[in-house]
């Protein structure tokens, strides 16, 4: 059960994950299979008893793609994408830290926090592709 920063540090430790602490929270880099990298940080709020696993990310959505966003927030079980202040988007999930009892569960955090990740980029690169291809067809 998590009840502080540390508990998070030693599950990270066990998981093999490259890790720092900043500011009292724990700031991981994750490689996926294909080897990108992905950074996540992980809040715990002892106030509230709450463990969050963010990846924020350098992607500014389209009108078309908050409206996305907010159809897969009413969706979605786990995580949920949000806008920082600078307008981009960020994946959270946030659950009870007392739900986090062992390196299993944090690392089935992570991956949810990942498989929205994924679908944000393979998303942002269709539609990279898609106005390439149209700017391509317009010097014609």
């Amino acid at each position: 059960m998590v009840s502080d920063i540390s508990d998070v540090e030693v599950y990270v430790r066990a998981l093999g994950l490259p890790y720092r602490r900043v500011h009292g929270n724990i700031v991981v880099e994750y490689k996926d299979r294909r080897g990108e990298s992905i950074g996540l940080a992980i809040i715990y709020d002892r106030d509230t008893g709450m463990l969050r696993v963010t990846a924020p990310l350098d992607v500014e959505p389209t009108r078309e793609g908050l409206r996305i966003l907010l159809e897969e927030n009413f969706t979605s079980t786990t995580y949920k994408y949000a806008l920082d202040y600078e307008g981009f988007i960020t994946v959270v999930y946030d659950l009870p830290g007392e739900y986090v009892d062992n390196a299993r569960k944090l690392k089935e955090a992570i991956l949810y926090v990942i498989d929205g990740v994924r679908r944000i980029l393979e998303r942002t690169r269709m539609e990279e592709g898609a106005e390439t291809e149209t700017r391509e067809e317009g010097r014609d």
